[in-house]
Parts: C-alpha cells; structure tokens; sequence
C-alpha cells in the first residue's frame, strides 16, 4: 500500500503506465485513455487515493470496472496488473528513456523495438558504438540529448 499517495503522484504513475503501454506495443489509441485520467485526477480537491482506500471504489466519470482497477492496483501496491501483463513486451526500465528531454513513448518505442535500447544503461552502450549515428527521424538535436542523458 501506498500510503500518502497525492494526486499527482497517481496522475504521474498513469502517465507513466500509458508512456509504458506505448512503448511496449499498446494501441496509442487506447492508451491515452490514461493522460485523461490523469488530467482529471491532478484537478481534483481531494486525495482520490484516501477515498479509494477507504471505500475500495474509484468515483470519476468514465471509470468503469476495469480502470477502477488498475486504479486501485496502483494506490495498493504501486504497480497495475496491466503493467505487470505488458512487461513481457518491454522491461519497466524504457520508461528512462521518456525522462529525456525530447524523447516521448513513440521515439522511446522506436529505440527500444529497432535498437533493443531498454534502459539508460543500454542507451549508452548504443551511442558509444554508434548505432544511433545517422538514423532517420533522429537529428544533433536528440542525439546531444541522448548522450546527456546517457553520460547522467
């Protein structure tokens, strides 16, 4: 259990499961049900995670069994059954790789389906033989992000 989580610890923890999804193969379409969520989380006056503890339910419009859920999942245990079951896509760790700046989950999906680049570890290892030299869609501009991001 997660206690004393805030609704933007939550918010960002649904952000992180649809950038995760992404990357791991997820139709984008359904996983921005999740930005959404999250959105409508961040605004709300009062801790939704207290409640939900309390009465073991998630009250937002458009929170249907399901959702509820991996709502719940995430307030008790910090991760989703969800998440759990697409971990067989893609390790947890290509969410590094969206914490660079200029990276979102669709180049971070590409990193990690065409390079094999799973994590900041696996990244440098990437740019150190060059692999990412001269790649389409993947400019000076990113690549200084990358090797910044790579060398902490």
């Amino acid at each position: 259990m997660i206690l004393g989580m805030t609704n933007l610890e939550l918010a960002q923890k649904l952000k992180d499961l649809r950038d995760f999804l992404i990357i791991a193969g997820y139709d984008e379409s359904h996983a921005v049900r999740y930005t959404h969520l999250a959105r409508t989380i961040e605004k709300l006056p009062e801790n939704l995670a207290d409640a939900a503890l309390a009465t073991g339910k998630i009250t937002l419009p458009g929170v249907g069994p399901l959702i509820e859920r991996y709502i719940l999942e995430i307030i008790r245990d910090g991760v989703s059954s969800k998440q759990l079951e697409w971990e067989e896509q893609a390790p947890i760790s290509v969410l590094e790789l969206v914490r660079i700046e200029s990276i979102g989950p669709k180049t971070a999906r590409r990193l990690y389906s065409e390079f094999g680049i799973s994590s900041l570890a696996t990244l440098k290892v990437a740019l150190d033989e060059g692999r990412l030299e001269n790649v389409s869609g993947i400019g000076p501009k990113t690549l200084r992000c990358l090797r910044e991001a790579a060398e902490g």
